[in-house]
């Protein structure tokens, strides 16, 4: 099985390796090679952009979202799952780059956006703390987010929000009348759960959809299933992202109540693990776990979930019981004091899910690793530490996962493979080679999709160490370096 490079570097990555160099082998560069990673101690100490004493309109969550890929553009990503029924774009937000994938996503009901607040405060907290090299669970961040992808969807319900905080003013006049008789005859909205289209989209997926409990007979501000699964845009845009992201562990935040929803036709054969998963979140929490029941009410998000892939989902109800309105901004502090500590909890839990499913294979292709990596005696973080394994060329022995066991002088050891090129190698015709002024040059072929990686070298002639993937690993005057081979060839017009 060949190994196949999946990591993206993040900036806060690439500092801790050129730290790690500099430190254990006693590179002495010149500042223009330090310029790859600059510092970005200010971004950790700025002021923080989520505010969440707030009403927190689609607007405000937009822009946030867009502050925080700019400040973070390494780590975050944003993107979209669909359009709601009106045409509003329902946000996304990648926070990681691992390949065990968690999803969390809040306000599929109007009136609870204290959940949109919640995600946002997350995806803050977690690139805050990626950003500060923070102990997390006893994890460091950085590690935790190089094997974990948070996929977030903030607001699912974007509509059916500015319909609860600003009424019928952001909507067309052709439809007032229409959500006014949605709403019971009553123009004031802030108990509106539906979709703008009078559909409650936590009983829009199919599971158990026939059976749902009480359902509206038209639509309506609450309760009204629609006519079918998946009839609303919303929800059809929820499925279609889940399937494609297949996460190992998803949540759907929903406002009142102070309990968590964790089974739904569980089988029989998951429920063990899917209950130690809710009890712990429950004990961080506070949370009441709701006790299985032998025929319940379906058509929820995280029912679905359970039921299409067989994994864990959690329906947490943030706050204490608001009524037939959203929870007060004044129980902010009070909820987020029992969310705080979830974040991380869920990295871990989503890592050790997707870890669990992966296969350990022989691997008999040499490779060169590209960074310092801290190797582990097992493939897990929480194993005994053994040292660090240095960067060049490698045989290995298996591969579990994300993690590659490799052969050292001190035995075989286990390594993350987020800084592995695999081979093969390609002979090397030539030992120099000249470059022009200005040839780009960067840390690992695998940083390279960013400009701003990017070193700039002064014209010479180098060393040629490597050759893979049509990229050479130089010594320059500034360093050790990976630039591409079409750059040299371009410095080298055949005569």
């Amino acid at each position: 099985m060949e190994l196949q490079p999946s990591y993206r570097y993040s900036s806060t990555q690439l500092k801790k390796t050129m730290l790690l160099l500099l430190t254990t082998m006693a590179l002495s560069l010149p500042l223009l090679f330090l310029a790859i990673a600059p510092l970005t101690a200010d971004a950790a100490a700025a002021k923080p952009i989520v505010n969440p004493k707030q009403v927190y309109t689609y607007a405000q969550m937009s822009k946030d979202l867009q502050a925080l890929a700019a400040r973070y553009p390494d780590l975050i990503q944003l993107g979209s799952a669909g359009l709601s029924e009106y045409g509003r774009k329902i946000w996304t937000a990648d926070v990681g780059h691992g390949p065990a994938i968690v999803m969390l996503n809040g306000s599929h009901h109007a009136r609870e956006w204290i959940t949109t607040i919640t995600l946002m405060m997350q995806i803050e907290q977690l690139a805050r703390d990626e950003e500060k090299s923070a102990i997390v669970r006893g994890y460091q961040a950085g590690d935790l987010l190089q094997r974990v992808t948070f996929r977030f969807v903030p607001m699912v319900n974007p509509d059916g929000v500015i319909l609860q905080q600003s009424g019928l003013t952001a909507f067309p006049a052709s439809a007032h009348a229409s959500l006014i008789k949605m709403n019971g005859g009553k123009s004031n909205f802030k108990r509106w759960k539906a979709n703008a289209k009078g559909i409650d989209l936590n009983r829009q997926y199919p599971a158990g959809w026939d059976s749902i409990r009480n359902p509206g007979s038209a639509p309506y501000y609450m309760n009204y299933k629609g006519t079918q699964p998946l009839q609303a845009k919303e929800a059809i845009a929820m499925y279609d992202l889940t399937r494609a992201s297949q996460p190992e562990l998803s949540l759907a935040y929903h406002s009142s109540g102070e309990i968590l929803y964790w089974n739904y036709k569980t089988k029989a054969e998951n429920v063990y693990r899917d209950k130690l998963i809710a009890s712990a979140y429950g004990k961080l929490t506070g949370y009441r776990l709701i006790a299985p029941q032998a025929n319940p009410s379906g058509g929820g998000f995280t029912d679905w979930f359970i039921t299409e892939f067989g994994r864990p989902g959690l329906t947490p109800e943030l706050g204490r019981t608001a009524g037939e309105t959203h929870v007060p901004l004044s129980e902010w502090s009070y909820n987020w004091s029992k969310q705080k500590n979830t974040i991380w909890f869920l990295a871990e839990e989503g890592y050790k899910l997707w870890m669990a499913r992966q296969q350990t294979t022989s691997y008999d292709t040499d490779f060169r690793l590209t960074s310092a990596e801290r190797s582990y005696t097992w493939p897990d973080l929480k194993s005994k530490k053994l040292g660090i394994v240095y960067p060049g060329r490698y045989k290995a022995v298996r591969q579990k996962g994300d993690w590659i066991e490799v052969q050292t002088a001190h035995g075989v050891q286990w390594i993350s493979t987020r800084a592995v090129l695999a081979g093969p190698f390609e002979p090397l015709t030539s030992t120099t080679a000249d470059i022009a002024a200005g040839t780009a040059a960067y840390l690992s072929p695998l940083q390279s999709s960013k400009t701003a990686n990017a070193a700039a070298l002064a014209e010479q002639t180098v060393t040629l160490l490597d050759k893979w993937n049509e990229w050479l690993l130089i010594t320059a005057k500034e360093g050790v370096f990976w630039i591409r081979e079409a750059d040299v060839a371009a410095a080298n017009p055949p005569l």
